[in-house]
Parts: structure tokens; sequence; C-alpha cells
């Protein structure tokens, strides 16, 4: 038995006859949303930075980066970020000069490694620092 429930009054009859019945149509069916194609990424063979880990509380974290030849320059930029990796062999770096990174603003002198990717990690003191390959 249900408790708290009133029996509701019947409805009063109304005046006017019943309209006719009409053949009820089922309602139009919902066409699909359209697929839209995403663009291919004609920039991805010219990538060099790639995010790796987000901070755990803002998973919306993003790096960009450029390169300036003359200068023989990096720069990076990070948001709610705490590792990311470049690709230092899609990059015309001329290793024979100085070679300056700057990241978040912080510039550094970037070395040559044995290794093509470079992975940077966001240290316990807010730098950030090359992670060596482990032989």
């Amino acid at each position: 038995m249900v408790t708290g429930c009133h029996k509701s009054a019947p409805t009063p009859p109304s005046e006017e006859p019943p309209a006719k019945a009409e053949a009820t149509q089922p309602p139009p069916a919902l066409a699909p949303p359209p697929r839209i194609a995403l663009p291919d990424d004609a920039d991805a063979a010219e990538r060099w930075l790639f995010v790796e880990k987000t901070k755990s509380d803002a998973p919306g974290g993003w790096a960009t980066g450029s390169f300036d030849r003359q200068k023989n320059k990096l720069d990076v930029r990070t948001r709610d970020v705490r590792q990311f990796t470049i690709d230092v062999e899609r990059i015309a770096i001329d290793w024979q000069r100085l070679v300056v990174i700057g990241i978040d603003g912080k510039n550094s002198e970037l070395r040559k490694r044995d290794v093509s990717l470079l992975h940077f990690r966001l240290d316990e003191h807010g730098q950030w620092v090359v992670m060596e390959p482990v032989p």
C-alpha cells in the first residue's frame, strides 16, 4: 500500500463533444547529427613540442613553442603542464652556436644530447629540468 497519496477527484465531463480521434502520426524521426570531418593536421609533420603530463587538478594544460632561427632560441610557454617533450630533430637548431631555451620566460642554455627527444619535467621547486635518458 502506498502511503501519503490521495485519491484524485474525477474530472468533470466537458461540455464540448469529444473531438474525433485522428490517426496519430509518430513524430518525425530525428535525423542524426551531421558528421563533421575534422581537418587533417597539416602541421603534424612540423610539430616538435608535445605535452606529456598535465597537472592533475587542471586537465586543460597546454604548451606552445616557437623557434627563432637567427637567435638560435626556442621559446616555450606552458600552462598547467608538468611534463613536455621537444623533438630537436624537427627543429633547425645550429648546435655549433649557443642554443637558448626560454620556458615560461626563464632562459637557459640548451646542450645537445645523444637523443632526439628531450623530456622536460617540472621539479618540486617549480623549475624545468631535462630528464636524462635511462641507459
